[in-house]
């Protein structure tokens, strides 16, 4: 069931990443343009692990690498898709997102706050356990451009999971509630 719930989330991404680049196609300008961009730091994953009759809330902090391609829209909007991994801090335990997301940045000068939204499919491993399952998040930040082309960035993503999975040694089910997504990093636009 995980495999098909699986396949299901990436052809939903997939499909979403494609109409963001038609919409994206139609909308050029001179300030327009494709971007990359990669960022780092740490994400904090909040899990909660069900074993009847009890629950109990682990928190695991691990260093996370993001990878983005997007576009924007303009000076002040942009949209991307991304892939996030981290290492959960479980043993022998690795995470990834893939996901979406739009940022607007406020105001015309080269430091912008922003603010945007992100959805997608996240996926954890472990020996003994694998939880799958989709999220939704914000994203704030400040966003600083030098020139047209390079730009630095900080920010935090607040997301809500609903990733669950069962371990096989055991009975009890696991699923990741929140993740919470420090970071800092660089952009270039062609």
């Amino acid at each position: 069931m995980v495999h098909s719930v699986t396949h299901k989330y990436k052809r939903v991404i997939m499909k979403s990443v494609l109409l963001l680049g038609i919409l994206a196609s139609g909308l050029m300008s001179a300030e327009n343009g494709v971007y990359v961009g990669i960022d780092v730091f740490k994400t904090r994953t909040d899990i909660t692990v069900n074993n009847a009759p009890t629950s109990e809330k682990q928190h695991f902090e691990a260093v996370s690498q993001t990878l983005k391609a997007g576009y924007y829209l303009g000076r002040n909007s942009r949209v991307n898709a991304f892939y996030q991994h981290h290492n959960t801090s479980l043993v022998s335990g690795n995470g990834a997102l893939y996901g979406i997301g739009f940022d607007y940045l406020i105001g015309e000068n080269a430091l912008k706050p922003f603010i945007g939204g992100l959805a997608g499919y996240s996926h954890y491993s472990q020996p003994d356990l694998d939880l799958g399952g989709g999220f939704i998040g914000v994203n704030l930040g400040l966003n600083y451009a030098f020139g047209e082309n390079f730009s630095i960035e900080g920010g935090y993503r607040y997301m809500l999971s609903n990733a669950k999975g069962t371990f096989t040694t055991s009975r009890s089910e696991a699923q990741v509630d929140r993740l919470k997504n420090w970071y800092v990093g660089g952009n270039y636009k062609f």
